[in-house]
């Protein structure tokens, strides 16, 4: 791809306002081993979503459900092509998802790799693209970079893949009888999750 066809692309603003060129796709890095993630959070709710499930026709389809939601959120950053990753749940509860706890995720995210050049694949939410996270960013340039996916693809976002297979597994017509019991069957899963499955879902032969 030329220069003259990047320019046809929207700029991302994020990178505008932290200095990198947007009319070119070279960046200056250090010379450091590269690691690439996709980054996304998941919505935990006590409720549990409805999907399609094997029943007995004729039967009733039913899932127990609390009186009031509850809601917590996973935050998953999937290295690709090896597999691995960070994910942390959010045990207290916010109206909203906040740069806060994404800020604090790509801290903890370069505290694992403290060698690495960390490339990370992100979308455009608010809490991942507010100016809040600017002052940050710009202090961390030799050791992490934002790659913004276009607007309304989530299909392009390998991590997608792994969400829908946790709520296929875990979360669909399932009830918990709290939402903390089900914050730690799902760490216990990602846990024992063999890396067979992390390869395939993202496309690749184990």
């Amino acid at each position: 791809m030329t220069s003259e066809h990047t320019r046809l692309i929207v700029p991302d603003k994020q990178l505008v306002r932290l200095g990198y060129p947007y009319n070119t796709l070279h960046i200056l890095i250090p010379k450091r081993h590269g690691r690439l993630f996709f980054f996304d959070e998941a919505n935990l709710s006590l409720c549990p979503e409805t999907g399609r499930i094997y029943r007995i026709a004729g039967t009733e389809y039913k899932v127990d459900t609390p009186g009031r939601n509850q809601r917590m959120y996973i935050l998953g950053s999937l290295e690709y092509p090896g597999g691995g990753g960070l994910y942390e749940i959010l045990y207290e509860i916010y109206p909203h998802k906040r740069h806060e706890e994404f800020q604090a995720h790509l801290e903890h995210l370069m505290d694992m790799y403290p060698k690495d050049y960390l490339f990370l694949v992100r979308d455009n939410a608010t809490s991942h693209v507010t100016p809040k996270l600017d002052s940050f960013l710009n202090s961390v340039k030799d050791r992490l970079y934002l790659v913004p996916l276009p607007t309304y693809s989530p299909h392009l976002n390998l991590i997608e893949r792994l969400w829908k297979y946790m709520r296929d597994n875990m979360t669909r017509s399932y009830f918990h009888i709290k939402l903390t019991v089900q914050c730690e069957a799902i760490v216990e899963w990602l846990e024992t999750l063999p890396i067979e499955r992390f390869l395939s879902l993202m496309g690749l032969s184990p």
